[in-house]
């Protein structure tokens, strides 16, 4: 019987693939030339070293020998990165929270004050208040807090800094500190007054502990402005709540891929969904097994969770789970830029007033402030010092600056007033030429952007604006 040709690309196998399943893939359909100079439309759906998967315009499938393929096409086809396409074509739908508790992030819920993220947490027992400052270089107790929490605050011999000037603290010991599932145990601690310069009233609103980026590092902290989440990786703390993972293999992201979940009676299971019923979800476990868990039994976030848990979350956990933060982010279309850390600062360069300059990222600020030096340097226009701006050393006058622009990437804010103070302080000795970035970038134009704050990637994410 005489052989007919299939397709002019060569001799392929062809299976089935439902209508449905190119639902969505329009975009990515590109024409491949056969060796012999014969083009088909198709998409690429896999690659081996020696052969491609394609999904033809007739809903079919076809495997192809590299060969067969001309050289534009191999070389397209070895810069293609599957889970990239996978996750393009079946994971779209996935929030950034699901996809970071897919790789086994802990979320929590976080609220603002004015533009200042707070969570909850524990410090010796006693229920505390936590503002997650990016730009506090380490964790810092208000000492009024560590009073009412029991702990002995050492000698205030120590001199810590902020934009009002500077202050004294001392070395405290702290049996515990908690939020979320992640803990740290007997660490020494600063204690100073976050409240200084306020009235009576404004000290017991203050939060009881700055959570600086010490610890917002070690737990490669995620934060997410547009969901209102911050993410930390309790298997990095002192007080790992949810189970053992070897990290030292996850490079491959398989460890990531394990969830923690929560019950009502206050324990945790650390497992990924792999079926669910209208009652019980079945979990795999770290070690391998399963355990099937009433769905009742789970706290409400979870359970919801549960019965949002669809098709996509499997298929990124069997096929994308090696993608980086970055990678996830990058693929949902936030423009990200590398940032520099200076010890446990973040410093990222842009541009203010079409000039150069670099900001230091500060979510504890609840505005943006500018370095009075650098505002008038940079074409700013500056009012009279008729303002005031509190944080670390009390309070200090400050002016409203009008900018005319200031870019971060393809993030363009115009025409903005945002205060300005001196933050060299040269009361205290300090030259202007110390302060060596423009300003913070504060919580406010954060908020704005919608900004993502990597620490595992030192990246930053932005949304980029119209």
């Amino acid at each position: 019987m005489k052989a007919k040709a299939i397709i002019a690309v060569g001799c392929l196998v062809l299976a089935g693939w439902s209508s449905a399943q190119t639902d969505g893939l329009e975009s990515e359909y590109r024409s491949f030339t056969g060796s012999n100079g014969k083009v088909i439309e198709a998409v690429l759906l896999r690659k081996s070293e020696d052969g491609v998967t394609l999904l033809l315009r007739n809903g079919r499938r076809a495997d192809v020998p590299l060969e067969r393929l001309s050289e534009a096409d191999q070389k397209y086809i070895s810069g293609w990165n599957e889970e990239e396409a996978i996750f393009l074509r079946e994971c779209q739908g996935l929030t950034v929270r699901q996809l970071l508790e897919l790789r086994g992030y802990e979320s929590m819920k976080f609220e603002f004050k004015s533009n200042s993220i707070i969570i909850d947490g524990v410090i010796n027992g006693m229920e505390a208040e936590f503002l997650v400052d990016t730009g506090a270089h380490n964790t810092i107790l208000h000492v009024d807090s560590a009073k009412r929490a029991d702990l002995e605050v050492g000698p205030m011999t120590e001199t810590i800094y902020g934009v009002a000037g500077e202050t004294q603290a001392g070395w405290t010991p702290v049996p515990t500190i908690l939020f979320g599932e992640s803990g740290f145990k007997d660490i020494q601690l600063l204690a100073a007054d976050l409240a200084e310069d306020r009235s009576e009233e404004e000290r017991k609103e203050s939060e009881d502990v700055l959570l600086g980026a010490d610890l917002l590092s070690q737990l490669e902290t995620v934060i997410d402005y547009k969901d209102r989440r911050i993410f930390f990786r309790p298997d990095l703390s002192d007080e790992n709540q949810v189970g053992e993972i070897d990290f030292a293999s996850e490079d491959d992201g398989k460890n990531l891929t394990f969830r923690i979940f929560k019950k009502k009676d206050g324990s945790t299971l650390r497992g990924k969904v792999v079926d669910k019923g209208p009652h019980v979800v079945t979990l795999e476990l770290i070690d391998g097994s399963e355990l099937k868990v009433p769905i009742s039994s789970l706290s409400a976030e979870d359970a919801t969770y549960i019965f949002d848990w669809s098709e996509e979350a499997a298929t990124f956990l069997a096929h994308c789970r090696s993608l980086t933060v970055e990678e996830l982010l990058d693929l949902r279309a936030y423009q990200s830029f590398q940032y520099e850390r200076r010890g446990n600062h973040i410093y990222v360069d842009g541009t203010m007033n079409k000039h150069d300059v670099t900001f230091l990222i500060d979510t504890g600020a609840d505005s943006s402030l500018l370095h009075l030096h650098w505002a008038k340097e940079y074409d700013c226009d500056i009012g009279p010092m008729d303002q005031w701006v509190y944080g670390i050393g009390g309070k200090a006058p400050a002016a409203a600056a009008k900018v005319a622009e200031i870019t971060l990437g393809n993030a363009i804010l115009s025409n903005r007033v945002i205060l300005t103070t001196d933050l060299a302080r040269a009361d205290l000795g300090r030259a202007d030429e110390d302060v060596d970035y423009v300003g913070l970038f504060g919580a406010d134009y954060m908020r704005e952007l919608e900004a993502v704050i990597t620490y595992r990637e030192n990246r930053i994410f932005l949304k980029p604006t119209k």
